[in-house]
Parts: structure tokens; sequence; C-alpha cells
């Protein structure tokens, strides 16, 4: 009788969740918010004189952002993790044996990759502090008859892909490796 291995699979990925699917569900839109969050960010640059973008949670504490905002992007925000989350989980535990959630975050909470002086600043700041992106690092577990099965990393890549992309309106798959 051959044995089998269990083979973990490391995957991290990046989604956004479908505009329709948020305004059906939310009393705020996401684009909305994004928008007063980007002007409030802006603002706050300017009256502190920085040099770069912050994240969220500087401002907060400095008591940049309104309240009321902050609470539709966290309302937003979780509804964005659950959804992608449980759609992860729907589409491919058949899969996998297993599928550990490392962290799902939202990314408007991370500290933007955008310079003032970029050409188009406003709208990429506007798109990452708008609330519908979802960075996931997933560990996927797999039973092989091989201990180290070749073109696993390819194959876990395609999975997420063709099983994801018409649940996301956008789908990145950034890192797959094999453990």
């Amino acid at each position: 009788m051959a044995s089998l291995y269990i083979t973990k699979i490391h995957i991290t990925l990046q989604v956004k969740v479908p505009h329709e699917l948020l305004e059906r569900h939310l009393p705020s839109s996401a684009e909305v918010v994004g928008e007063a969050l980007t002007e409030q960010v802006i603002a706050a640059v300017k009256k502190h004189k920085l040099s770069y973008f912050p994240a969220l949670d500087f401002l907060e504490k400095q008591g940049d952002l309104e309240q009321d905002l902050l609470d539709a992007t966290e309302t937003i925000s979780w509804f964005s993790c659950k959804f992608a989350r449980e759609e992860v989980n729907k589409k491919l535990r058949a899969f996998f044996s297993e599928l550990n959630f490392q962290s799902v975050k939202c990314t408007s909470y991370a500290m933007p990759s955008v310079r003032a002086n970029q050409i188009n600043a406003w709208h990429e700041l506007v798109e990452h502090y708008t609330p519908n992106t979802v960075k996931l690092d997933v560990v996927a577990s797999i039973l092989k008859k091989e201990q180290h099965p070749k073109g696993l990393e390819n194959w876990s890549k395609q999975l997420f892909r063709r099983n994801l992309e018409k649940s996301f309106e956008q789908l990145d798959v950034i890192q797959t490796s094999v453990l």
C-alpha cells in the first residue's frame, strides 16, 4: 500500500469584491467612502506637512478622520473580508484536505505605495482607500502519493485562478510556495 504525504502550499492572493455585491448588501458605497477618505487623508498630509501618505490608523490616532467615515470603512472592510474568506473556502475546500487562513486583511488599512508627485496620485489613493480589496494568506494542505510533487505551485495557482475568477472583480495570485 502506497503512503500518502501531506504537502502544504502557501498562497497569497489579493481580490477585489464586486461593486454590485457591496451595493446590494451595504448602506454605504465603497467608492464614495474611498473618495471621502482620500480627501481627508490629503487634507491631513497638508496639515501635518507630511511627505508621504500614511496608513489610516496613524490619521485616526491624530484625530484627522471623521468617525462616521471610519465606521463605514470598518463595516465595508468587514463585509469584504468575510465574503472573500467564505468564497475561497466554498470554492476550494473540495480540492484540499485543509484550508487555513493565516490572515485576511482589507488593504485600505495598509500604508499606500502612492507618492504625492505621482501622475495619478488621486486615483491611486481612491483605489487604495476604497475598502473593497482584500489580501489573503492561505495555507492549503493536500494529500499526495509523492513527498515532493513537481508542479504543485503552478497547479495550485491555476486552481485558485480558475475557481475564483468569476467571484471577484479582480483576482491576483501574488505568491505560491510549497512549505
